[in-house]
């Protein structure tokens, strides 16, 4: 993954060379340089958007990551790359190394020796332990053996010690299992409109923005108009409309995902 060209060279295809957007290039890199940590999507909305001068919804993070598995052909359900946190957030699980390919110098690994000399010594070291002698027979003391009672055996508890600790260990499992066996639904979106063949989505519970279609209708028509005909988008996702605002994220197919943009229009 090279930052500075938002590009990908897949090792297993020959380093074929696969373009990102500038929103998923800046979440890779944000994962990538805290491997295995958890990012809230605060986090990720302001090292992405706000770092930017953008500020988007929370569709905008959904899509962008969606973009990106796609991008590394991961999975949802069983993913490789990129882990999706219930409530909390985005990890990256996969191996980071950082390579420096302009540094001729290998970097050197200095692995600590275990203090092989101070072991010996502490086990060449012997406690003599002086025990007091023996009294002789002469000193000892005859005393007269007490009667032997034999001792009740105990009763058997009624509940059995093991079943609280089963019970409890269950307690704390159960929650630890729901965590990391169930993975959050994905955003669902309905179709508005469409113009210039370029389907316009929002999401299934988003608040209708139908007298913002002539303006959608617009916006779309300029956007065909200025690009080539094969890197038209795919889809715009519509959200907002509150505030006198409206948000378009112009979504592009895989080969020209580094085209992907977000707009805001004001009413």
């Amino acid at each position: 993954f090279d930052p500075n060209s938002n590009s990908l060279a897949d090792q297993q295809s020959g380093n074929e060379v696969v373009r990102l957007g500038s929103n998923e290039s800046r979440i890779l890199l944000m994962l990538a340089e805290r491997p295995n940590e958890v990012l809230t999507r605060n986090e990720l909305h302001e090292f992405v958007w706000r770092e930017q001068g953008f500020e988007v919804d929370d569709s905008s993070l959904t899509q962008a990551i969606s973009t990106l598995r796609k991008m590394l052909k991961d999975s949802t359900k069983s993913p490789e790359f990129v882990k999706t946190v219930p409530k909390r957030g985005y990890q990256l699980i996969c191996t980071v190394e950082r390579l420096s390919p302009l540094s001729s110098d290998s970097s050197s690994i200095e692995v600590e020796e275990p203090a092989s000399d101070n072991n010996d010594a502490s086990a060449n070291e012997v406690e003599t332990i002086v025990e007091p002698p023996l009294a002789t027979s002469s000193d000892a003391i005859v005393e007269p053996e007490a009667p032997v009672v034999p001792e009740k055996a105990p009763v058997a508890s009624a509940v059995n010690p093991w079943i609280p600790r089963v019970i409890l260990f269950l307690a704390l499992l159960l929650p630890i299992c729901v965590l990391l066996f169930t993975n959050p639904a994905e955003s669902q979106f309905r179709q508005i409109g469409e113009y210039q063949n370029v389907p316009v989505m929002t999401p299934v519970n988003h608040p209708q923005i139908n007298n913002w279609l002539p303006s959608i209708e617009q916006c779309i028509e300029r956007y065909v108009k200025h690009h080539a005909e094969d890197s038209l988008p795919v889809e715009v996702i519509a959200t907002g409309g509150q505030n006198n605002q409206l948000i378009l994220n112009y979504i592009h197919d895989s080969n020209h995902s580094y085209e992907n943009v977000t707009l805001r229009i004001f009413a």
